[in-house]
This record gives structure tokens, sequence and C-alpha cells, in this order.
């Protein structure tokens, strides 16, 4: 399993202290810049989109050439002096190409900002999920993958140091939530990560106890590291005990939410898909209009179709 967690010398350029300090700076002042952590470098998003990829000093990967054209002149190489200057120009460029017919980061803009409210934001001390990591992929053990990976730990139960890992699945819009067959442009069979295919995903992940175990040791690593750099809110007892540090326990069972983003509720698709899901199937709701997460509106697939009767209407077709 390729870990997330960084080694000490690539945390030190960011920590305090370290040369790149003021990225991590920027990151904490600027809600639309997410900073995450790729084992052998750190990537800065903004609006969901790769802004700068770090491996060392003086080692970067700029923006995608996607986000240029022909009218925007040449692509700005970023250096370590120019830093500030490039992640100008590069979030510039993000908001040009997503302000046309090309946008291509709806989901994952909505993704960082749920990081954002629930780690950095005036009220993440008082959620109950804290996120170690988006975009989570695992290609090279088993395959696991997941749009979020979080630990709860319940705002109201902090002198209890018990941390359950939680894979997030995130849908926006109602055209993502179904699972079906189409062939690929070489006309091959392949399914569409869909609900069903997803939770199915996760029950497969679950059934190994080992990697389960392997994963959630080196989010926790990750969530720590996150801390240590400031970037996470709320967790400054969590890892110490009087003046010795000590690692939380973590439940071995992980969990496993579905979080909509502006489905459309007159839509039947989502009905169709939750027959195939089971009825502890869970959904996260949101609390109120924010988008902070809650225990207590994470919500079963039976619970969801008392709710929301209209939503879960059995169609026939």
């Amino acid at each position: 399993m390729k870990k997330r967690s960084i080694s000490q010398d690539l945390f030190s350029l960011f920590a305090a202290g370290g040369q790149l300090e003021f990225l991590t700076d920027l990151v904490k002042k600027d809600p639309y810049l997410d900073l995450e952590l790729r084992g052998d470098c750190v990537i800065i998003y903004y609006r969901g989109g790769k802004l700068l990829t770090i491996y060392d000093i003086d080692n970067y990967e700029e923006l995608s050439p996607e986000y240029y054209s022909s009218k925007l002149g040449q692509q700005l190489k970023a250096t370590t002096e120019n830093l500030f200057e490039y992640i100008c120009h590069a979030k510039r460029m993000i908001d040009i190409h997503e302000s046309g017919n090309k946008s291509k980061l709806g989901e994952k803009e909505f993704q960082q900002r749920v990081v954002y409210e629930n780690n950095l934001s005036v009220t993440a001390t008082n959620t109950d999920y804290f996120i170690a990591d988006v975009e989570w992929a695992d290609n090279e053990s088993l395959g696991g993958r997941a749009d979020m990976v979080a630990f709860r730990w319940n705002h109201m139960e902090h002198s209890k140091r018990t941390l359950q890992m939680t894979l997030i699945e995130v849908k926006q819009g109602e055209n993502t939530v179904e699972t079906k067959e189409y062939k690929d442009k070489d006309g091959q069979t392949s399914i569409s990560a869909g609900l069903k295919k997803h939770y199915e995903d996760f029950i497969k992940f679950k059934s190994n106890s080992e990697y389960v175990n392997e994963v959630a040791k080196d989010m926790l690593t990750v969530l720590k590291q996150k801390k240590d750099l400031g970037l996470i809110k709320g967790l400054e007892n969590l890892f110490k005990k009087g003046d010795n540090e000590i690692y939380p326990e973590i439940d071995p069972t992980p969990d496993f939410l579905i979080l909509l983003a502006n489905y459309h509720h007159y839509s039947i698709k989502l009905s169709r898909e939750c027959k195939n899901l089971p009825d502890d199937c869970k959904f996260i709701l949101s609390s109120f209009m924010g988008y902070g997460l809650y225990k207590d509106f994470v919500k079963s697939k039976k619970e969801m179709e008392e709710l929301f009767p209209t939503v879960f209407i059995n169609h026939e077709h």
C-alpha cells in the first residue's frame, strides 16, 4: 500500500520555520485552497483542481496545460522565488477555465468546501468529522478508494479517544447516482461508478481487516501531520495526555457514508438506485444549510425513505 503520510524531511518544509511555511499559512488563510499529503509529495488544490505539486524544494509540478488556451499565453513556471506570483496566476487560470463550458471540477470543488468547513472554519471544532484525505486511491494494493477519508470523533465525547475511520462518497447532481453498464470507447462493457458500485467496493474493503487497519493507521498519521501543521482545528487534545504524546484508538470497523450534493429531488434516479442498496446503507445530511458533518444527521436508507417519501417513492420504471 502506498502511504499518504509524508516523510519528516518533506513535513519540515511546510512546518514552522520551514522554507515553504508561507504556503501552509496561505492555505490556512484562503478558504479556497487545500493542502493534501500524497506520500512522496504535497499537492495544493484550488477549487478542487491541482494548483501545484511539491516534491521538494525547487522541484515542482505546475498546473495542467488543459487549463490554458492559446489566447492566454504561456504557462508560468513555478520556482521557489516566485511561488506567490505563480499561485495567483494559476488560480486565475482555473477561474477562467471553470467559467466556460469545459468545467470539470464541480464535485471536487464541493469536496474541498466540506474539508474547509470541518477542518479549518470557525465551526470546525464543533463538528463530528475531521477530513484526513480527499481523492484517496490505492492502486498498488487492493484498489481501495474514496472521495474523502474522515475520522469521526464526536464533539460531545472528546474525553473518549476512540475514532472511527469513515469513507465518504460524494455525488453531485442526479446523473451520478446510478450504477449502469455501458460500452467504453473500445467497445468493452464497463460499469459506471454509481452508489451500488461504491457500496459493494466498500464491503469488499471492509472484509479485509488487516488492510483496513493498515489504511487506518496511515490515515491517522496524516491527520496528525495536518494537525501539527495547523491545518485542522479541534484536535489539540487528541494526541496527548498530560505531557505525553499518545495515539488514539481506532474502531476496527470502518463506516461508509453517501453525501449527495444538489440532488434534484424530483428525479427518480436515486429511488431506482436505492432498490439495490440495503436498508442500513447510510446517507449524511447537511446541518441546515452548512457543510459541517454531524453524527446526528447520518441517516440510514430506511430513515431517508421515511423523511423524504416523495424522493424515495416506489417507481416501477
